[in-house]
């Protein structure tokens, strides 16, 4: 063999070379993925939680300085969103559909409104969003829940 010979073989890879590659590509690829996916929707809950937090934070800003809380009547969830005139958007601005992260269907994504059970049980009560307000009809109360994607609680602010 000349010289030219040799180096014209050792110029590119072999087949089982590539295949060794791809195969070790592959393997990297399917340990990542289901952390990366497992992490984008950790991040997506924690989104909707800070957002329970700025709620109640309102609603306690609202109640100092007006001595009591929205009242129910006063607070309207229509398909998620949020109106109301007196805590929107002065105290906040906004509460509607887009302002949740968790991917859940159209009909729980947002916020809902609910009242404040008296005695402190909310195992009747059944939240149909991401994020529920419960308040009572008198302005006394006020409380946050967030719930995940098949609406168990992650957050509550009475905790």
């Amino acid at each position: 063999m000349n010289s030219k010979e040799i180096s014209m073989k050792s110029i590119g890879f072999t087949l089982l070379e590539v295949m060794l590659v791809m195969i070790i590509l592959a393997i990297l690829t399917a340990i990542a993925t289901p952390k990366f996916l497992s992490s984008a929707e950790t991040a997506r809950r924690n989104a909707d939680i800070a957002t329970g937090h700025q709620l109640k934070t309102a609603l306690d800003r609202y109640q100092l300085e007006n001595g009591v809380y929205p009242q129910k009547s006063e607070v309207t969830a229509v398909e998620g969103t949020i109106t109301a005139d007196k805590l929107i958007p002065k105290y906040i601005s906004k509460l509607d559909i887009n302002t949740t992260q968790q991917k859940v269907a159209d009909a729980q994504m947002g916020f809902g409104v609910d009242d404040l059970p008296t005695d402190g049980v909310y195992t009747s009560l059944t939240p149909t969003n991401l994020i529920m307000i419960y308040l009572n009809a008198a302005g006394s109360g006020a409380e946050i829940r967030v719930f995940d994607d098949k609406l168990a609680e992650l957050w509550s602010s009475a905790n």
